[in-house]
């Protein structure tokens, strides 16, 4: 009997490391990891054979998790220090984790990121994925349970476009059905053909199975009910990109984004992605500045001739005054899904290390002809400006800034008269820039879903006067427009606003939601000042004395760490809600309250979470009253072996009960008659037998914790 129940005891671990070795490379194969077979293997073995141990003694889990949370309170007050970096380096694993899987086309920058979270991935996904499989295959023992999960997890990267999920599918399922063919079999007991017949009939079947699932054709298009359909997208929009949904592609990499598709359309509700086009290190947050455009007509942006220079060597001057103090500053640029010949650039580029085609009156560079495939360096003129100097600055009016003063014939003169007054008051060119910028910040509201510029209104005036609400487009063009009016050369200028906080270390994502609008005044000492006349991002320059922020000091407070991707879902805010990730600044006090928060309530779950094993493993166990006095037994052997009187294999039921009897444990001969003609003569223990294993063991044994006087309601 022994024998028997130990040979099906080392299949079924056999098959749970099986079942999770077939997931735990799918996942790898789904994150593009290069793994060993072999060590994939010996990792499973070793985690399922710890997670058996684990989950068959709850003490021991209580014993750790109590360890735990001691461990952790000590830290909190002993040691905060430790346990911040703890919590950021999580932090970072987990958006490192976040990017790596939501992007599969990873610049060479990044690779050492990959190599450093390489085998903490690894280890963690076996271990988690031997834990769950263990406990559903081994504890709980709901085969179909472990077949469901691991179907689930492999169409799920099916639909993602992870080609190979299907195959492991495949061979999951039919490990699945022989790890079920051989507990079904043992659980019948009849013992009449070796299990050895029974694994060759049932991976014989299996293989059939698997044979025919493999070679049935994958690339035909499912039944659609449009209304369940419609239904479905609507709960989970973001299936829509999957396979097969409506919105996805053959390929899952060839998304691409034009940029200049999105840098001159003007009005409109706009909806734009996540979709990251861009990966940027650098050690600030920069506009990354894409195109100039100096022509507005017929509510459109355009360019007029510009002036190429290829430079020297790829070296630019400044387009400022000589006594500007600068450093040189760099940025590395790694397009990802951007389909563009536009180099992005700070303002102003000092070199960049790709041929290039250079713009000198906008100092804007684009490729020739070829789009971006690669990463590149640019380095730039960080210049020392401030408000005051600007104040004691004048705006360039030169005839060579006619093309910047230009504006619609047809524009309607309430135009000008807005600015006019908005400015009229205002002694400096700084002061009146500074004035135009502060009105449309603090007028009008930001706003994604609006409606199209009715035909023949122009597009200025329309926002302005009646719509009074939009998005960067909106703000940017008015304030070039009205500056113009007034005899101020401006630009309107598109590209990125990188988010304030980079994801890890000196890594920013950027992703298409964060393409901007913004724009650009000529003054005499600084060259080209950068002014951003939308709310939600942070003001670039300090007003100057003489214009009253009053109005906009609660909003600015709120945008101090300024940019937001302009998605509907913050259209409307006013406030930023990008905070430092994992940061040690003074502004961040909340950020590590909430990291102890969710490290609390994760604490409690997994409490809860194993009590509630705890408990549907007891009732299992005690829902008869054969497993409810085999339970009992067990544990009395437990105890006894604590106390140093193991029973020894060699040793017969009736040779350990009278070894016991001699320690002075007396009626153990009783418990042990019972058990006998249970095993062996397969006799049903009565409901005083399981009463009197339960008062010896609560005697005898120091046990307290069960006082049911039922099978069925054994348990408190």
């Amino acid at each position: 009997m022994k024998v028997y129940t130990w040979k099906f005891n080392i299949i079924e671990y056999i098959m749970t490391s099986l079942l999770t070795v077939i997931l735990s490379l799918s996942v790898f194969v789904g994150l593009n990891f290069k793994v060993d077979i072999v060590e994939v293997t010996s990792l499973t073995l070793v985690f399922v054979a710890l997670s058996t141990i684990f989950l068959k003694r709850p003490q021991l889990v209580v014993t750790f998790l109590s360890t735990f949370i001691l461990v952790d309170l000590y830290y909190f007050y002993m040691r905060k220090d430790v346990l911040t970096k703890v919590v950021l380096e999580i932090d970072k694993y987990v958006n490192w984790l976040y990017i790596y899987m939501s992007e599969p086309n990873w610049p060479e920058g990044f690779s050492r990121l990959t190599n450093k979270y390489f085998f903490t991935t690894v280890l963690l996904s076996v271990f988690l994925i031997s834990l769950v499989i263990t406990f559903l295959n081994r504890i709980l023992k709901s085969y179909f349970l472990t077949m469901l999960f691991g179907i689930l997890v492999l169409v799920f990267q099916w639909y993602n476009y992870v080609d190979k999920a299907y195959a492991f599918l495949v061979f999951y399922v039919a490990a699945s059905f022989i790890n079920m063919s051989v507990i079904n079999y043992q659980k019948a007991g009849n013992g009449k053909a070796s299990i050895a017949s029974l694994l060759v009939i049932a991976i014989l079947f299996s293989s059939i199975s698997t044979a025919i699932a493999y070679t049935a054709p994958k690339n035909f298009h499912p039944l659609v009910w449009q209304t369940l359909n419609d239904k479905f997208y609507a709960a989970f929009p973001f299936t829509k990109t999957w396979r097969n949904g409506i919105g996805s592609t053959s390929d899952a990499n060839s998304f691409t984004t034009d940029f200049s598709s999105f840098s001159q359309d003007l009005g409109g509700p706009e909806t734009v992605s996540d979709q990251v086009v861009m990966r940027v290190e650098a050690d600030e947050s920069l506009y990354l500045r894409g195109e100039v455009f100096d022509t507005y007509e017929n509510n459109k942006w355009t360019n007029s001739v510009v002036q190429h220079s290829f430079g020297r060597d790829n070296y630019f001057q400044p387009e400022f005054d000589k006594n500007i103090k600068y450093t040189i500053k760099s940025v590395e640029i790694y397009p990802v899904a951007m389909d563009t010949n536009i180099i992005f650039s700070p303002w102003q580029p000092y070199h960049v290390n790709i041929s290039n085609i250079y713009d000198r009156s906008t100092l804007a560079m684009t490729t020739a002809g070829r789009h971006v495939k690669s990463g590149y360096t640019v380095q730039y003129y960080k210049t020392e400006i401030s408000a005051s100097s600007l104040e004691k600055d004048k705006v360039v009016n030169s005839s060579d800034m006619s093309m910047y003063l230009q504006y619609p014939s047809n524009l309607p003169e309430r135009v000008k008269e807005l600015a006019l007054s908005i400015t009229k008051d205002k002694k400096t060119d700084y002061d009146k820039v500074k004035a135009i910028e502060q009105y449309l910040r603090n007028t009008y509201k930001y706003n994604l879903d609006v409606p199209d510029t009715p035909q023949g209104r122009d597009f200025v005036d329309y926002f302005l006067f009646d719509l009074k609400q939009g998005y960067c487009t909106y703000f940017a063009t008015s304030m070039v427009i009205m500056l113009r009016t007034i005899g101020l050369p401006a630009r309107y200028v598109v590209g990125f606003k990188m988010p304030s906080q980079p994801v890890l270390g000196s890594e920013y994502d950027i992703k298409e939601s964060y393409a901007h609008a913004w724009v650009e005044v000529p003054f005499q000492n600084s060259g080209w000042v950068t002014f951003e006349p939308t709310a939600i991002y942070q003001e670039t320059y300090a007003g100057a004395s003489s214009v009253n922020n009053s109005d906009v000091s609660a909003v600015q407070q709120k945008n101090d760490s300024s940019t937001v991707p302009l998605t509907k879902s913050n259209a409307n805010q006013n406030s930023v809600q990008n905070k430092p990730i994992g940061g040690l600044s003074k502004n961040n006090t909340s950020n590590k309250n909430t990291h102890r928060m969710v490290l609390f309530v994760v604490l409690l779950l997994l409490l809860a979470i194993f009590a509630a094993i705890r408990y549907v493993l007891l009732k299992r166990h005690l829902s008869s009253r054969r497993s409810a006095f085999l339970y009992y037994y067990n544990k009395i052997l437990k105890r006894l072996k604590r106390r140093g009187f193991k029973r020894y294999d060699s040793e017969t039921t009736v040779e350990f009960q009278n070894r016991i009897l001699d320690m002075g444990f007396s009626d153990f001969d009783k418990i042990t008659k019972i058990y006998n003609d249970l095993v062996y003569g397969n006799m049903e223990p009565s409901e005083e037998d399981i009463i009197y294993i339960k008062e010896y063991l609560k005697k005898n044994m120091g046990y307290k914790k069960f006082s049911g006087s039922k099978p069925g309601d054994l348990i408190n």
